[in-house]
């Protein structure tokens, strides 16, 4: 045997090399980000990382998915599911939410890998690596510090992208199933998911469209697609029986998200998206947006090479499906629908982030690939450079440091010379840096200087957030329900004033989500007058002479524990209060008898 030639051992060498940049990438990541995570003291978005800690807790004791002790499948399971360790592992909940958040970290950081093999379908690896490198370097990677589905969302969907490209170029039976289980999988993470099967379908369309629109053929490549035909069949024609069956409509497959589907203000659709796409040109640093836009025109032209084709068949139908649906479910408000609140004005760049790698790719793609003609180069970057200047910030602010990372820096600042006119000359500078481009390096560098600068000031944010969260929950010790009932259930009892369907989230609430993440011995809530806010089970009653009783009069059975808020007095013996909130657990001496007072004898930071 032959012993290998120079070439040979260059060749196997970098392959290592790029192997362990690959898995460093991954480390780095996951290491930054799990020290930023554990910085965030308390959960604040809310209930929402309630509903996965409790789904996760469930879970982890090795039952159904319940919330409250309820079981429910309105949410994906799948994100609930990764951190139930965390839950099992662990008795003490503070610890148990810390590991979750260094879960966290590591599920979204490996999301380098995936898009290091996506972007392998397009570039060469050196430009690979930096698809990967950018991926894990996102602002939107402070969400490791929350118990939200993006964590897991994120790296499931580029599976989703890299599983439908294999599917386009190979259609063979095990490719269109992979590219099924994938979207299923993301699905099970979270619905809006399901919105890329709608997308797989487009690009099969387009991408053999744009391969054959010379000659013929393209009714025969749709056939070698006919295992994805008929498993979509086979999945309608279930889903059709199973409400014949059920009684239930299509659209309760969408879980709580349902109530999306009778509120779409389709009028208001298309001026949305056009509002996320600007956020999502502003998000990526404008560069990878002006890049990418060109080799979509690249890609459009008849002699455009095949790794053109296919990337503008996976990158339209991604985007337009994901903004389309983020779009609709920003287009009204639904007061009331399921029991959800008022929705306020919101950019839902917490979905649109997951399109960010798309277009790191189209970056490295642009840059080697011909230049587009210089006119055409400068009205792009012109038009990318100016688009996030039409979001009228004011709107957005509310929110934004969750749900729109890329505003957070311009917040503080609102005035006419700061927004939109500081914004558009940042844009306009990387836009110029772009057009003038000459190393990588002067692309890159400044689209990395902007990610930072976004994560920072979204790191601050959070934090503060968490901090104000943690001041209105609960004093010196989150587990201090847990340490005064000694193993014993504790039912909670809430009173909310009014008469309307729901109440707006307040500070107040957080008393009893905070004290249901921290504490296992938190059971049943019991509600009295008006329901808070998202519907979450509990049981309504009503004062009867002063004795709770439920709705058809019979005694409620709160138990021997009870939790009440600072403005719901409970007869019987305080065992533990906690001074900061006004909460306190008291034990019950015979039938429940409570009194319903002001908001204004709770501590200041409970009356809001």
């Amino acid at each position: 045997m032959s012993a290998p030639s120079i070439s040979e051992v260059r060749a196997i060498a970098w392959g290592f090399s790029v192997r362990a940049l690959l898995g460093a990438t991954v480390v780095l990541a996951a290491a930054l980000h799990a020290v930023l995570a554990l910085r965030i003291q308390s959960p604040w978005i809310v209930p929402d990382e309630l509903i996965y800690s409790e789904l996760a807790k469930s879970l982890g004791e090795g039952g159904l998915p319940a919330i409250r002790d309820e079981a429910s499948f309105a949410y994906g399971i799948g994100y609930s599911a990764l951190i139930a360790p965390a839950w099992l592992m662990f008795d003490d909940i503070e610890t148990a939410y810390g590991v979750a958040k260094v879960i966290n970290a590591l599920v979204m950081s490996l999301a380098a890998l995936p898009a290091y093999y996506l972007a392998r379908r397009f570039v060469d690896d050196r430009s690979a690596l930096v698809v990967s490198a950018l991926t894990v370097a996102v602002p939107s990677l402070v969400y490791a510090g929350t118990l939200l589905t993006e964590v897991a969302l994120y790296p499931a969907c580029l599976l989703v992208l890299l599983a439908i490209v294999a599917a386009l170029e190979r259609p063979a039976v095990v490719t269109q199933v992979g590219a099924l289980g994938a979207i299923a999988l993301a699905s099970a993470i979270k619905v809006l998911a399901a919105v890329l099967l709608i997308a797989y379908v487009a690009s099969i369309v387009l991408y053999h469209w744009l391969d054959t629109r010379e000659g013929s053929g393209l009714r025969g490549r749709l056939r070698s697609y006919s295992p994805t035909w008929l498993a979509l069949a086979g999945a309608v024609a279930a889903a059709a029986l199973l409400a014949v069956a059920s009684g239930r409509t299509p659209g309760d497959a969408l879980g709580a998200y349902a109530v999306v589907l009778g509120n779409i203000d389709v009028l208001a659709v298309p001026w949305l998206a056009l509002l996320h796409v600007a956020e999502l040109d502003l998000y990526i640093a404008v560069i990878p947006f002006i890049a990418t836009v060109i080799v979509v025109f690249r890609g459009l032209r008849s002699d455009a090479s095949q790794r053109e084709r296919l990337f503008l068949a996976l990158l339209v139908p991604a985007c337009a499906a994901l903004v389309l649906a983020v779009a609709a479910y920003a287009s009204t408000p639904f007061p009331g629908g399921g029991a959800y609140p008022e929705n306020v004005a919101r950019l839902h760049e917490r979905s649109t982030f997951l399109l960010a790698p798309l277009f790191f790719i189209g970056l490295m793609l642009a840059l080697t690939g011909p230049a587009m003609p210089r006119r055409r180069l400068v009205i792009t970057a012109t038009v990318a450079a100016a688009l996030p200047g039409v979001i009228p910030l004011e709107r957005f602010s509310e929110n934004a440091n969750f749900q729109a990372l890329a505003l957070v820096p311009w917040i503080p600042s609102q005035d006419a010379l700061v927004w939109p006119l500081g914004c558009i000359v940042m844009t306009g500078t990387l836009a110029t840096l772009y057009v003038a481009r000459g190393h990588l390096g002067l692309v890159v560098i400044p689209v990395a200087g902007v990610f930072l600068l976004t994560t920072l000031t979204a790191q601050v944010a959070m934090e503060w957030s968490g901090n104000w969260t943690k001041e209105r929950a609960w004093g010196s010790s989150a587990s201090w329900i847990d340490d005064a009932a000694e193993g014993e259930t504790v039912s909670v009892l809430w009173a909310e004033t009014g008469g309307g369907r729901f109440v707006d989230s307040a500070a107040r609430h957080r008393v009893v989500w905070l004290g249901e993440l921290f504490n296992r011995s938190v059971g049943p809530v019991f509600e009295l007058g008006t329901p808070m806010p998202y519907g979450l089970p509990s049981t309504r009653v009503r004062l009867n002479d002063g004795r709770v009783v439920l709705e058809d009069g019979r005694p409620a059975a709160l138990g021997a524990l009870v939790l009440a808020p600072c403005h719901v007095r409970v007869d019987g013996e305080p065992i533990a209060r906690d001074p900061a909130t006004g909460a306190v657990v008291v034990r019950l001496s015979g039938r429940v008898r409570a009194q319903v007072l002001e908001l204004s004898s709770c501590p200041a930071s409970q009356a809001s």
